[in-house]
């Protein structure tokens, strides 16, 4: 299988952006993350407002996405960036999260149809 790729997105509450990020900082789940198998990336990127994460799996995303959002870890992290994010979901339910994964690769030579 392929490795690919979903963002997740977010609008931050008002003047929170700088907060957020000095608090990723000192409380990512590292050592949750290392532990699900299959997870292999996750970047973190903010700007005008918006909150993204780019999350890099290989492997059946519903069987990876159900260890990321059980972990215990992972869920005291969720709870704490709620506090500087607009609407953050609350589901456990991929479907009704706001993100949206690859469909197209272009690897710097042609274009070509995500797989995984």
């Amino acid at each position: 299988m392929a490795n690919r790729k979903i963002v997740f997105t977010s609008r931050f509450k008002e003047g929170v952006e700088q907060q957020l990020l000095d608090s990723l900082k000192t409380s990512f789940p590292s050592d949750a993350l290392r532990d699900i198998d299959g997870l292999e990336e996750v970047t973190i990127c903010q700007g005008n407002g918006m909150f993204a994460a780019i999350v890099e799996y290989d492997g059946d995303f519903e069987k990876i996405f159900s260890s990321y959002i059980s972990n215990p870890a992972v869920r005291a992290f969720h709870a704490k960036l709620a506090p500087f994010l607009k609407d953050i979901p609350m589901t456990t339910a991929p479907a009704d999260l706001p993100i949206a994964g690859d469909v197209l690769v272009w690897d710097g030579k042609r274009v070509m149809e995500a797989v995984g």
